[in-house]
């Protein structure tokens, strides 16, 4: 049997879901049938390059230069077989960022008719990628994205805590695209008093924004840089997720392998996740975001957790599979 190649297009290396995502093909059962690459190209590439590879995916969101280099990429590999990745662009990023849906919506549907493929990363994602590009059925797939982060089985259960606050944990990148903002002036509504507290990991440009919020609230707590997710997720009762925008969520999917509930709001891939592990809430407001987490900590968070560990068990196998 010939090995497949496969080679991944990427224009950006920094820490997030999609480079996270990469870590797929290095799974046994990809690298079972596959010899997988990254390939990396310039932010303002027209011209694509000859590549040596059965499929080629591309794994950066589209723009109008970015069609032009997509032309290229088909004539240059023709017997390629051309396979999108929409990682970015939902429902709630076009409500927020664009001015011209008409304009934004016929980019897209040029963009994607140059490939043979277009993957979503959720089911919300693709049903609205459906309407908004006009994508065919056959020509659209939902592969939920997987990071591969060591450990997440082995963190132990959840164990309300009899002495101490309830920790809430929050972990990302510090934009606004995360809601942090608002997390943390849902925790200055709540008080130090009432027995929760926010572990806050991540940096990101907004990070002075954030600490500029927290003013120092003995109970809000800024974890660093995260280097060790288990580690992190084990100092957690429960995770909260309250993205603007979210085209699946990768940090709700290492919550539930890891055993921790998850409070989310109702944007892009974020809702499919919760089932019997948590609770969808509207994080639009601090106010709002405060009466959810109230009401979260109220509830059974070891049998939702346990009901997350369950949900994703075997997960990044079936994911390889797809």
């Amino acid at each position: 049997m010939n090995r497949i190649k496969l080679v991944n297009l990427l224009d950006d290396f920094g820490l997030g879901g999609v480079q996270k995502g990469l870590s797929i093909f290095e799974s046994p059962a990809i690298k079972a049938v596959a010899d997988c690459s990254t390939h990396a190209i310039r932010p303002d590439a027209i011209i694509a390059p000859a590549l040596d590879a059965d499929i080629i995916v591309t794994h950066f969101p589209p723009n109008w230069r970015r069609i032009a280099f997509l032309v290229s990429l088909r004539l240059r590999n023709p017997k390629a077989r051309l396979v999108h990745v929409e990682h970015s662009y939902t429902g709630e990023w076009e409500d927020a960022y664009v001015p011209d849906k008409n304009r934004f919506r016929m980019m897209l549907k040029l963009a994607f008719s140059r490939v043979d493929q277009v993957i979503a990363v959720s089911h919300g994602q693709g049903q609205w990628l459906a309407e908004a590009a006009s994508i065919a059925p056959h020509r659209l797939s939902v592969i939920h994205p997987y990071s591969m982060q060591g450990g997440l089985a082995l963190v132990p259960d959840v164990d309300r805590p009899s002495i101490g606050p309830l920790t809430i944990g929050a972990y990302g990148r510090f934009h606004e695209q995360k809601g942090f903002d608002t997390l943390i002036r849902a925790f200055r509504l709540i008080g130090p008093d009432a027995g929760i507290e926010l572990l806050l990991g991540g940096f990101g440009p907004d990070e002075a924004l954030f600490k500029s919020l927290a003013d120092n609230a003995p109970h809000i707590r800024f974890f660093g840089r995260i280097d060790d997710v288990a580690g992190f997720l084990g100092r957690c009762h429960a995770v909260a997720v309250p993205s603007r925008f979210e085209a699946f969520g990768q940090v709700a999917n290492e919550a539930r392998e890891a055993g921790r509930s998850i409070l989310v709001s109702p944007v892009g891939g974020l809702p499919e996740q919760v089932g019997d592990a948590g609770l969808v809430a509207d994080c639009a407001t601090p106010e709002q975001l405060a009466s959810a987490i109230r009401h979260f900590c109220t509830l059974n968070l070891a049998r939702m957790g346990q009901a997350g560990r369950d949900a994703t068990r075997g997960c990044g196998a079936r994911r390889a599979r797809q």
